[in-house]
């Protein structure tokens, strides 16, 4: 539970100091790649891998190989759909025929254990870090169709 809790304040202060427009400054450490790369190392590197090749160490223990995340083009085109792309790692709104995945669905993941009280604001904070998230994405793009 205290994990959990310790999550969702992390998650809290990552996503204000996303914001932009934000009316305070929030200092946090630059991090090369930005809130986009923590969001992705803490979330994603663990079976897509550190540059996000799919060759992450849990990568062999699950049944369907992660994706090459730099080579997203080739399904999202250049530049990629973001928004079609944001869909699928929020995968709420996926239909079911098309099958289970291992992938978790990040837009129930993120903030899991937040009060039911704000949905409003964890809908925007869960749509900002998937947001972020795809601008990090579009950065490690390696090869390009004309």
């Amino acid at each position: 539970m205290r994990a959990k809790a310790l999550r969702l304040l992390a998650l809290c202060c990552l996503a204000a100091a996303c914001c932009e427009g934000s009316e305070r400054a929030v200092s946090a450490p630059a991090v090369e790649g930005g809130p986009g790369r923590v969001l992705y190392l803490t979330h994603c590197q663990g079976c897509h891998g550190l540059e996000g090749r799919g060759d992450g160490p849990a990568a062999g223990s699950l049944r369907t190989p992660p994706a090459d995340l730099t080579r997203l083009w080739k399904t999202y085109g250049t530049p990629l759909e973001r928004k079609r792309l944001a869909q699928y790692i929020d995968g709420r709104g996926l239909l079911e025929v098309h099958g289970s995945r291992e992938m978790p669905l990040w837009g129930d993941e993120f903030f899991e254990d937040a009060p039911p009280l704000t949905p409003n604001l964890v809908e925007g904070a869960k749509q900002h870090l998937i947001s972020v998230l795809v601008e990090y994405l579009e950065t490690i793009q390696t090869e390009r169709r004309s």
